[in-house]
């Protein structure tokens, strides 16, 4: 009879909670290419799940549209922190959700002969500083 008993016991642990975190990507146009600490994921809109908390480096590019790079930090909710996190992850018989959401605006690239004035203008300055002054020993 004891030994019918043993599973009773454990019946509980297969109601436990558990705590699914993602990290929930949009841009705005959509269909941006998602690169998250250097590895393509996918595209715009884009949903990460993540294991472990802590920082990220998230990249987006779209062709007609300047890329973006973004340090995302990715901190623990204080129900996440123990001693806390002994209920959420085990005791709480449901499943909760940590989402972090990133809503990203892309800027368009400039017309190519613009940038291209733009770097001739840089060019340019940088010459002139450059430069030595006549009267500077040679």
């Amino acid at each position: 009879m004891r030994i019918r008993a043993l599973p009773l016991l454990f019946l509980p642990l297969a109601f436990t909670g558990c705590v699914e975190r993602l990290l929930s990507i949009r841009s705005e146009p959509s269909g941006a290419e998602v690169f998250i600490d250097g590895e393509r994921r996918g595209s715009t809109p884009h949903v990460e799940r993540y294991s472990f908390y802590g920082g990220r480096e998230v990249t987006l590019v779209k062709k007609g549209y300047r890329s973006h790079r973004k340090l995302v930090e990715l901190n623990a909710p204080w129900w996440q922190i123990f001693p806390f996190d002994l209920l959420t992850d085990v005791v709480i018989p449901f499943t909760i959700t940590d989402r972090v959401e990133l809503d990203i605006v892309l800027e368009k690239e400039p017309p190519a002969a613009e940038a291209l004035g733009e770097t001739l203008k840089r060019a340019e300055e940088a010459r002139e500083k450059s430069r030595l002054p006549a009267d500077a020993p040679r």
